[in-house]
């Protein structure tokens, strides 16, 4: 595999499959240069359901807390991130294609991880902090803090259900829904 495509075709390709040596390829793939590759092994991961990635996933997200994540640039007239509103991106004058590119992958990376997470079902005090971090983090971009909320209800831990409270009122509307479903999920199966 040569170019970040054939990475990411690798992923998608083996995302159903159950043997070692492709799961193997797509732990290391994690750790690729580019948040692409990085983005479609967690995606493939979490589709596999293989509890045996969550270590690794987790390292994911806390080596993507170390990242520079640039949010979206705050625009005039500009809507936040949910919003529906067309508008264009302009970055100041001299932005290097590296802060360009962080901007680019800002939340992905982890919004994808946590929603492998979730799919993986094994919740482990890391994984567990890093979440409810993520569900009612301002800073983060709401995919973020939607995909926490999800992972949070897939994984249905007790100590968990004051957080999805809390995010329930989170004002971006997608990190409520899915905040309020994970509340009723768990509360259902209490």
């Amino acid at each position: 595999m040569k170019t970040v495509y054939d990475k990411m075709e690798f992923c998608a390709a083996h995302a159903a499959q159950a043997d070692d040596a492709s799961f193997s390829e797509m732990l290391a793939l994690l750790g690729d240069d580019n948040w692409r590759v990085r983005y479609a092994a967690a995606v493939a991961l979490g589709d596999r359901r293989d509890p045996r990635a969550v270590d690794a996933l987790v390292n994911v997200l806390q080596n993507e807390n170390e990242a520079p994540l640039f949010t979206q640039p705050k625009l005039e007239g500009s809507a936040h991130a949910g919003s529906n509103i067309p508008y264009e991106i302009v970055f100041p004058e001299g932005t290097t294609e590296a802060t360009k590119e962080a901007w680019r992958r800002r939340g992905r990376v982890i919004q994808a991880a946590c929603l492998a997470l979730g799919n993986l079902g094994t919740a482990t005090p890391a994984l567990l902090d890093l979440l409810h971090g993520y569900a009612t983090d301002q800073s983060r971009d709401y995919a973020v803090r939607a995909a926490s909320c999800h992972a949070l209800g897939q994984l249905g831990r007790p100590e968990s259900l004051p957080i999805l409270e809390q995010a329930s009122g989170d004002e971006e509307w997608c990190t409520a829904c899915e905040a309020r479903k994970a509340v009723k999920k768990m509360k259902e199966h209490a």
